[in-house]
């Protein structure tokens, strides 16, 4: 074991103003992408090691002289390095430290050490892990305090690995040992003998664009560079049966509080569509629209806000009849403990949800009126500047849905909290487009094995909230523009039945932990959790992994959150007042 020589380079956690990256009245450390742990020489090693390297001990140089020269290395919030996975042509293992020259971090690996080669290798060195996490294609075995987590395939074969600082629970004792959603449907569904009839279902798309027009718009600071690299839109699919109008909105934008978004859908419903959605993609390359960084800006909120009216306005006025509706679901592949080039977890590393849905209303001609996509990846591929404005990765995924004929694309962000990120090389335009163009290559194949419903089900359900705020750095945000109720922050939950698919509205940033247990009560396909739905609360964080000097924590409600969403999504599926 590679130990001699080393020394622990300290990781300062930076709660200074200057980093612009992701939602909170503080920047995002450095650091915030990269697990920290207090690992020190005189404690016992790790049971298992990537070519002998320690997390929180490990240097850069003890890296770099283990592995070599690297496929690629750029910074990524934290610095990310690429080696070519052992043994596995066309898979990366990806390392990631504090900094260029700062501590190792973690590793998320392809490549399967000698002797850990399946799961019951795994268990009789390791024995009984904390948590398993079983999925339809995969299972993860959680040993965090002994530093790692393995991903295995359908037949128990060993396809990640994931290193991190150990001696340190993850799991915690409130923490479920066993979650499971094997038994749930997914992937490719065979065609119903009989599809359900969809009665007068009718559906209506439209588009618009949000970018801001001016500079002025813009924190003064920024003004002067004011460029447009691509532009954000709102875009929008509106159903109709029995006279209940429903819109969904996939728009973006950074986030938005109920209290700008609610005048949008009391404007809405006086129109006539009594229900909207308004999904935000927390594309972190556009305005701050939430005023966490000091500057609210008033003017552009109310451009937004006029534009989304008309644009759901547009749709109702294109309302046609629905043919069929077909959906689909899968869970995209996880070897090296993430979808390689996609997502990642880079809170827990390891812990990921990698489904990805689609839903086609399909018109009489035969041709989709849309395509909803559902996938959980926070919208952060491009450095959060300042002036040059961008709809990051979902505007080059739509553009291609499109493009290749899908109808109105809207995507519909997922449980991003966490951190789900992007998986990229490194944060620029080509690979936000790469990242895009893969997805609505996904999104294409996974459309052509889309099925209808055997049963068809149109409701909806919607649940006032209460979280009791206990963040004071999110308090003067409330004190400005949104009263709280007894210290409470309200908000709403929905719960969408379309067809045979479940669709729950996240009022923020979601944690994949807690979204595990929502959909282990959801018995619909596809199953979809949609983030940043009609508000932003921020992080939503289990409980029992609540901590108090890390970054989600200080952009988060408080606690209590997680239960009581975790409470009001079961109750709605379940059928409970």
């Amino acid at each position: 074991m590679h130990r001699s020589g080393q020394s622990r380079t300290g990781v300062k956690r930076l709660l200074a103003s200057t980093a612009i990256v992701c939602l909170g009245l503080l920047a995002t450390p450095t650091s915030a992408q990269a697990p920290k742990g207090d690992v020190k020489n005189t404690d016992p090693p790790p049971p298992v090691t990537y070519h002998g390297l320690i997390p929180g001990l490990s240097s850069a140089l003890d890296v770099r002289r283990a592995l070599g020269t690297p496929t690629s290395e750029a910074r990524w919030y934290a610095y990310k390095m690429l080696f070519n996975a052992e043994d596995r042509p066309g898979l990366l293992d990806s390392v990631h430290l504090h900094g260029k020259e700062g501590a190792f971090s973690c590793v998320e690996a392809a490549s399967v050490p000698a002797g850990y080669e399946t799961r019951a290798k795994v268990e009789a060195k390791l024995g009984e892990p904390e948590q398993e996490v079983r999925m339809a294609t995969f299972t993860l075995l959680d040993y965090s305090v002994k530093g790692v987590r393995f991903v295995f395939d359908a037949h128990a074969k060993t396809i990640g690995v994931t290193y991190f600082p150990h001696l340190h629970p993850r799991v915690h004792s409130g923490a479920r040992r066993f979650i499971d959603l094997s038994h749930l449907r997914q992937g490719p569904q065979p065609k119903p003998a009989n599809p359900a009839p969809l009665g007068d279902l009718k559906a209506g798309v439209a588009e618009i664009k949000i970018t801001p027009t001016t500079p002025e718009w813009l924190p003064p600071k920024v003004r002067d560079g004011f460029t447009v690299h691509d532009d954000m839109w709102a875009r929008c699919v509106l159903f109709e049966k029995d006279g209940l109008k429903i819109a969904l909105v996939g728009a973006d934008l950074f986030g938005m509080s109920a209290s700008d978004i609610n005048p949008m859908r009391e404007r809405v419903a006086a129109a006539g569509v009594p229900y909207m959605m308004l999904a935000m993609s927390h594309n972190h390359a556009a305005p701050d629209t939430i005023g966490v960084y000091g500057h609210y800006p008033a003017e552009y909120i109310a451009y937004i806000q006029d534009q989304v009216v008309k644009c759901v306005a547009e749709a109702e006025k294109n309302l046609r009849p629905v043919k069929e509706l077909r959906t689909a679901s899968r869970e995209l592949p996880m070897d090296g403990g993430r979808v390689i080039g996609y997502i990642r977890n880079a809170r827990n590393v390891g812990v990921v949800d990698p489904t990805l849905s689609v839903i086609q209303p399909i018109g009489g001609d035969g041709k989709p009126v849309a395509t909803i996509v559902n996938f959980a990846c926070h919208v952060e591929g491009l450095e959060r500047g300042v002036s040059e404005l961008s709809a990051d990765f979902p505007g080059y995924m739509c553009d291609q849905i499109r493009r290749d004929g899908g109808g109105q694309p809207v995507f519909l962000n997922g449980a991003v909290g966490g951190m789900i990120s992007g998986d990229n090389k490194a944060r620029t335009h080509e690979e936000a487009k790469g990242t895009g163009l893969g997805l609505a290559a996904l999104v294409k194949d996974l459309a052509a094995t889309a099925q209808p419903p055997a049963n068809f089900k149109y409701s909806l359900d919607t649940r006032r909230v209460e979280i009791p705020m206990t963040n004071a750095s999110f308090k003067p945000l409330y004190d400005k523009r949104r009263s709280l109720n007894r210290g409470r922050v309200v908000t709403e939950m929905a719960l969408l039945t379309l067809g045979e698919c479940q669709m729950v509205t996240i009022p923020g940033e979601l944690l994949p932990e807690i979204s595990f247990e929502i959909q282990e009560k959801m018995t619909g396909f596809p199953r979809i959790l949609v983030g940043l739905a009609n508000d932003e609360l921020g992080y939503i964080i289990p409980e029992y992994d609540f901590r108090s000097d890390e970054y989600e924590e200080s952009m988060s409600q408080g606690p209590a959150t997680a239960p009581i969403v975790r409470e009001t999504a079961i109750r709605m599926l379940t059928g409970v007042r």
